[in-house]
């Protein structure tokens, strides 16, 4: 994950922070923990489900646990054939 401190950032403040952009995640708890630069963002609840095409569109994954078991278990299967 890219910013895993509070002050370090992957984008520009003002573009996270714009009512031009909208941010998509994978897990809104898992990057409340691990993705410092949307903090903020989450508890301003600046998140929505709602996809605006006209919007600057960010996504923003921190990774889920059951993603690693899935691919695990992709792989076990095909070394198992």
């Amino acid at each position: 994950v890219g910013s895993f401190r509070e002050t370090m950032r992957e984008l520009a403040d003002d573009l996270m922070l714009s009512s031009d952009t909208q941010v998509i995640v994978d897990s809104k708890e898992s990057a409340m923990k691990e993705a410092a630069e949307l903090g903020e963002l989450i508890h301003n609840d600046k998140f929505s489900n709602d996809i605006f095409n006209e919007k600057i569109t960010i996504f923003k994954s921190v990774g889920i646990a059951i993603k690693d078991l899935a691919a695990a278990i992709v792989l076990y299967a095909s070394l198992k054939k």
